[in-house]
């Protein structure tokens, strides 16, 4: 059992099989994380801060010790207010009420230059499980995150304004995203780019996010081999008109998802609400004047997707004032108990199809064909 520990340069804390390190209860001995703040040590059960050539690596566990105190205090501040944001004073900003309350991370990797996790499994943590912000050169692999799905907002990585990352045989089950990758709500600040997801695997949760806060844009951004398990999202890319930038050059590739809510969801109206995806918006929106934080997404291409035993096939919503742009599914297929809403969107299809079980939500005009309602949103059917 331990205090929070602070990695330094040229350190590698390696767990042993069948070893756990596991996060005190003391509560004293913690802060509150936020991403609104500078970093500082005992915010997370494990930081890296300002620090190069540091890992965790081996075969143990690391346990947060969240059911403890932390995920009951979050419960009981989450039944005190349930909209708007939550009174934590100056230092703590417009904090959702979906966060319940602040809270220490497990693992924190803030400024780092050539860092890894590899092997480890991160249970019950207090908050967020592997935060890794304005880093670069950061390799996670082989990673086990397990947070039970009722667990308030404990998504598996948060990747926060960071470039060159890879993430590979991972096996994420939480409760809250599994993925999430952001740039910020506030600008200046740095772009999330070249950013590598492969061979991984996503049990309960919300899905892997690129989004929401995404006011320093997000570029290239490269998944492949990832199959998601229950979760209540497949791939989002989501932002809204208070927190957009430059979003483009994502490829997501051979992806299977089965009994996932939403497989697919690309929208601009995302409102910061709790496992938020707009499932409708009006086609008569009017458009807004464009501003520092209008989401602009483009060069998309999501190929050799496969969903089964969806509710909902997803929805696809740009703005009036900015659409998306080079949009292309490619061998896509659909199914789903409701169909896709496209709205502000241009691109093109290849060999995809939706089959839809129940009555179907496609909306895009009134045209009466597939075909039609595609070349209706701005997308082209190849076949």
């Amino acid at each position: 059992m331990s205090g929070p520990l602070s990695l330094k340069n040229h350190v590698t804390l390696n767990l042993e099989q069948e070893s756990t390190l596991l996060g005190s209860s003391d509560t004293h001995l913690f802060y509150w994380a936020f991403l609104g703040k500078a970093a500082q040590p005992g915010e997370a059960l494990i930081s890296a801060i300002d620090v190069q050539d540091v890992a965790i690596t081996g075969q143990g566990h690391i346990d947060g010790n969240g059911a403890a105190v932390w995920w009951p205090q979050a419960v009981r501040a989450h039944k005190t207010q349930t909209t708007g944001p939550l009174p934590y004073g100056p230092d703590y900003p417009g904090v959702p009420a979906a966060n319940g309350l602040p809270r220490p991370w497990l693992i924190e990797f803030s400024h780092v230059q050539h860092g890894r996790i590899s092997g480890v499994t991160a249970t019950n943590s207090p908050m967020w499980t592997v935060v890794v912000r304005e880093s670069s050169q950061i390799r996670i692999d082989h990673l086990t995150i397990r947070n039970p799905a009722s667990s308030r907002n404990t998504d598996g990585i948060d990747l926060v304004s960071s470039d060159h990352v890879t993430m590979s045989n991972l096996d994420i089950a939480t409760g809250d995203d599994n993925i999430a990758i952001k740039s910020g709500l506030t600008q200046p600040g740095r772009t999330t780019s070249d950013i590598n997801i492969t061979h991984s695997r996503f049990g309960e949760g919300h899905g892997l996010s690129i989004g929401s806060e995404l006011a320093n844009g997000a570029h290239h951004i490269r998944i492949s081999d990832v199959s998601f398990q229950n979760t209540l999202s497949g791939l989002r890319i989501k932002s809204g008109r208070d927190r957009g930038g430059d979003i483009g050059w994502i490829s997501a590739e051979h992806l299977t998802m089965d009994h996932v809510r939403v497989p697919l969801s690309i929208s601009d109206y995302y409102a910061g609400q709790p496992g938020g995806t707009q499932q409708t918006v009006s086609m008569t929106d009017p458009a807004a004047p464009l501003t520092s934080t209008t989401p602009h997404i483009h060069d998309v291409t999501i190929a050799d997707l496969r969903a089964t035993n969806a509710e909902i096939a997803g929805v696809v919503l740009g703005l009036p004032e900015a659409p998306i742009e080079r949009l292309t599914l490619r061998n896509v297929r659909l199914s789903a108990r409701k169909g896709l809403q496209f709205s502000h969107v241009s691109g093109h299809t290849h060999g995809s199809t939706l089959t839809v079980q129940m009555s179907s939500v496609l909306q895009c005009g009134s045209s009466p064909t597939s075909a039609d309602r595609l070349r209706c949103a701005g997308l082209h059917q190849s076949d």
